[in-house]
């Protein structure tokens, strides 16, 4: 009988010992955590509650603490990216405004809801006059190449820009209408090639970065045709890609500061500061 009564008072200290470590390292865990938060360190207070979750499941009351304190976390970095947003909105908006200038803004008001931000050097709304690369931005910040082709039957849905040296960039292929068009006037063929998008492919983006190369298209389709992409060409287009960057980089640091927003929002719901409305 001793001896059982030896054992058991054994087994009961070894699960005190056990208990009250397995509390001290949660305690000294949510320290550190608190610390973290305090120092607007977000992502290692996070990585302090995380452990004391995973490696103390037995220490309830820091485990709950710890749960409290995760919301003022998250409370807190939604507020930090919102203000990281708004100053970043508000150093970057001026420079918009200053690019948006090199541009003509045109809508048919009859046919379109929405327009398009076109480079004044190819802004002229006069007849198409020969084969070239036009090209835009819609208000949605999405950029749009057009491929114009002037002379016999090319039919082309894919264009390839070319350096000397054989590196190139090519769109994928245009296989619906959209706003793709051909017609035929004065003996001449006439092709309306757009490309966005997917479709696009990069082509833009490589013109902006060769903008001082000497650069040949290629039209491809049932036949092919190519030419030399002049200065002026060169230099809209990259106006273009410019203009497009930074208005889809304000579009998502806006629709970051509306998600922190809504984050917000649910964590104060949650914890009560927000009642709900009922709607008979």
């Amino acid at each position: 009988m001793q001896s059982c009564s030896r054992i058991t008072l054994v087994l009961l200290f070894i699960l005190l010992f056990a208990c009250s470590k397995e509390e001290n390292g949660a305690k000294s865990r949510l320290e550190a955590a608190r610390l973290f938060y305090d120092q607007k360190e977000y992502a290692l207070a996070k990585q302090e509650i995380d452990s004391i979750n995973k490696l103390y499941p037995k220490a309830i009351e820091e485990r709950q603490a710890s749960l409290l304190l995760l919301d003022s976390v998250r409370r807190a970095e939604n507020h930090q990216i919102i203000s990281d947003c708004d100053s970043l909105i508000l150093a970057n908006s001026p420079e918009l405004d200053k690019i948006k200038a090199l541009f003509s803004f045109q809508r048919n008001k009859e046919y379109q809801e929405t327009g398009s931000y076109i480079p004044k050097e190819t802004a002229s709304s006069g007849p198409i006059t020969g084969t070239i690369l036009r090209s835009g931005v819609a208000e949605d910040g999405i950029l749009y190449i057009e491929s114009v082709f002037v002379g016999g039957k090319q039919k082309h849905n894919q264009i390839k820009v070319s350096k000397k040296d054989g590196t190139f960039v090519q769109s994928k292929p245009v296989t619906d209408d959209g706003f793709n068009y051909r017609f035929s006037n004065m003996g001449k063929e006439y092709e309306v090639i757009r490309f966005m998008g997917s479709n696009e492919n990069g082509v833009a983006k490589f013109i902006y970065a060769n903008n001082s190369d000497p650069l040949t298209v290629t039209l491809e389709g049932q036949g092919k045709y190519s030419y030399a992409l002049s200065q002026t060409t060169k230099t809209a287009i990259s106006k273009s890609y410019e203009l497009s960057t930074m208005m889809l980089q304000l579009d998502s640091l806006k629709n970051a500061k509306e998600k922190a927003k809504f984050n917000i929002y649910n964590l104060d719901k949650k914890a009560g500061k927000i009642e709900e409305v009922a709607i008979d």
